[in-house]
């Protein structure tokens, strides 16, 4: 067999392709890239992946020129809500190319955007079903919302309009409610929207007991952006988020898998600061519709009770006057019955002490009598033991003066007996005194001072 060069065999087989596959096809596919080129070209890479287990097995590069995309790209984003992007299946009508040199591919002539709609609603059913099934689907709009939502997470890109909007909004209420935020800045489109709002959720997670509510904010974005919040893994992250989240991503007719889940969902980040802001005044409402209510029932009871006070102070003037005047009655009919009771006690009194005074004079001077004449009869008994005793005192006296005349010095002196003193006190014997000592020598008459000149001692 001659051999043939590649050229050759690729022409080859583009001729037998084209004979064969003379018509265009529909074919159903999973788009796993697509990229534009400055020349409005569209090129995806299209694959097919088993049910069991979502793996991949067939591929195929498609093209859609950018004549036949300028027309096929706006009619399948208006029908959709959603740009070409990987990830979704697509229904294509398809030709069958073969390039020498570039090998298989398909050009793409038209897309069926119904089909599309039918497969994301399908997926966005499973993905509903699935978080019921997981009893998740309600965690959030469960949550017990705050009274007053003053500490505000927000998830969103720093640089988005809806952020500027919501934030002026918010602290700039004329109201003059305060409002204390904090960014957590993600990306809001683009493949990487799941994974970095869901690294966000997990950084306010941290902090979960200084915050009130979590706003996610996308506004201003395409709406053919929104894929990401139909995915299973943030719809689940906000479904069992601790805290209840606003979701005001920014979308006027369809509502996003995360929508669902959220606490509440509004169309977009100046509705959702509005909201806020009407928490507190709808608190302001009932706490005025309070205060009213309050004001109100004080006066009708208080008016009730003045009400109540004037019967009450009326009852009570009418039962004083009629107790009084019972208890006149009764003090006079009392006065009466005491005077009378007075008078006869009294009366009593008088009988009973006139008869005691009359006893008692009787007692006294009976007794006065008897003491009389005991005084009497120890008058006499003292004068005769009083006599008695002078006498017999009087012998003693004389028997004792007798006695002192014949011990008094003076008599001893008189016979020629005398006292000799050294310094005031009498010498009796000659150890007393020495040799230069003054005597004092008493006589009857008279008193004579001495010097000693010698001592001899008697033994």
């Amino acid at each position: 067999m001659e051999a043939i060069g590649l050229y050759q065999l690729n022409n080859l087989v583009k001729r037998e392709l084209k004979n064969r596959f003379p018509d265009s096809f529909l074919v159903i596919a999973e788009i796993a890239d697509v990229k534009e080129n400055r020349s409005g070209h569209c090129y995806l890479e299209l694959v097919e992946k088993r049910e069991e287990d979502d793996a991949v097995i067939a591929t195929a590069r498609a093209t859609i020129w950018a004549f036949t995309y300028r027309i096929l790209r706006p009619y399948f984003e208006t029908t959709t809500g959603k740009s070409l992007q990987k990830g979704i299946k697509v229904l294509v009508r398809a030709e069958i190319v073969f390039h020498e040199l570039y090998g298989y591919s398909l050009n793409i002539k038209d897309i069926d955007p119904t089909f599309t709609v039918g497969d994301l609603e399908r997926k966005r059913k499973e993905i509903i079903d699935r978080l019921t099934q997981e009893g998740v689907i309600d965690m959030n709009r469960e949550l017990e919302f705050p009274m007053l939502p003053k500490t505000v997470a927000i998830i969103s890109s720093p640089t988005a309009a809806g952020y500027g909007d919501f934030v002026d909004q918010l602290h700039r209420n004329v109201y003059g409610y305060v409002f204390h935020t904090k960014l957590f800045s993600a990306v809001m489109q683009g493949e990487k929207t799941t994974e970095s709002i869901i690294a966000a959720l997990e950084r306010i997670y941290e902090y979960e007991s200084l915050f009130d509510v979590v706003v996610i904010i996308r506004g201003g974005g395409s709406q053919t952006d929104l894929g990401s919040f139909d995915s299973y893994e943030l719809a689940a992250n906000v479904a069992q988020f601790p805290i209840p989240i606003l979701a005001g991503i920014g979308h006027e007719r369809d509502e996003t898998i995360v929508d669902r889940v959220a606490y509440r969902s509004v169309k977009t980040p100046t509705a959702a600061a509005a909201f806020l802001i009407e928490c507190f005044n709808e608190v302001d409402r009932v706490l005025e519709d309070a205060k009213e209510t309050l004001v109100r029932e004080t006066r009708r009871i208080l008016q009730e009770e003045r009400t109540r006070q004037v019967v009450r102070i009326t009852e009570f003037k009418q039962f004083t006057r009629l107790f009084l005047e019972g208890q006149a009655n009764n003090l006079t009919l009392s006065s009466q019955r005491v005077e009378h009771a007075s008078r006869l006690f009294v009366q009593n009194r008088i009988n009973g002490l006139n008869q005691l005074k009359m006893r008692v004079e009787g007692m006294v001077g009976a007794l006065f009598e008897r003491q009389r004449n005991r005084l009497d009869d120890m008058q006499k008994t003292m004068v005769h033991k009083t006599t008695e005793l002078f006498t017999a005192n009087r012998y003693f006296l004389e028997l004792v003066e007798t006695k002192m005349k014949y011990v008094d010095p003076k008599n001893i002196l008189e016979k020629g007996f005398s006292i000799t003193r050294v310094n005031g006190k009498a010498v009796r014997e000659t150890n007393r005194v020495k040799k230069g000592d003054v005597l004092e020598t008493e006589l009857f008459k008279g008193v004579i001072r001495s010097e000693i000149k010698d001592i001899e001692t008697n033994i």
